[in-house]
């Protein structure tokens, strides 16, 4: 019995190691790959989505819409906003029939640059695509990404905001009968 639980604590052990390289030479590299084109514009992947979802509403969206369909928390899609506001490439309009609600459009130069990158990104998602090996190993890798999500929703962590907020955890784990020791 001692030799079956040191083999499990090896194979756990080696996937910790093998989940580690993966990260440091794959997974964080994911981000950096997608987020090449978005830096001549001074922006990151995530504000370019954020322009992409404003792009595909004809009278713009909300922080709470963006929100939504981002899947984060209101407050990452302010800071994400607050780039785009800065760099002149989205606008927000007051809805003129309650003053509270504001609506994020794209400017005339922000049009422009989520058409260009739109381009861009398309271009650098194919090139991926053919380094992966075609669609069949792409919709599989896709696949398990989506199951780790669903797994991590599942969990509670919603967004990457929610693996950070640690009053959200914390009371998590106190409901859950766990300390955060």
């Amino acid at each position: 019995m001692t030799e079956t639980t040191n083999e499990a604590v090896t194979t756990e052990a080696q996937l910790k190691k093998e989940f580690d390289d993966l990260y440091m030479h794959i997974f964080k590299y994911i981000g950096d790959f997608v987020s090449i084109p978005t830096q001549k514009y001074n922006l990151t992947f995530e504000a370019f989505m954020v322009m992409d979802n404003v792009a595909r509403s004809k009278n713009g969206q909300t922080l709470v819409e963006l929100a939504k369909l981002e899947g984060v928390s209101k407050s990452a899609i302010a800071r994400q906003v607050n780039v785009l506001l800065k760099e002149n490439y989205v606008m927000q309009k007051v809805d003129p029939n309650d003053r509270r609600v504001k609506y994020i459009t794209l400017t005339a130069a922000g049009s422009r640059v989520q058409r260009n990158l739109s381009e861009a990104t398309d271009e650098r998602f194919h090139r991926w695509l053919e380094f992966f090996g075609g669609k069949e190993e792409a919709e599989r890798f896709i696949r398990v990404l989506h199951q780790a999500n669903e797994r991590a929703v599942a969990a509670g962590f919603v967004g990457f905001d929610s693996l950070h907020d640690k009053r959200r955890n914390s009371n998590k784990s106190r409901s859950h009968g766990h300390t955060n020791e």
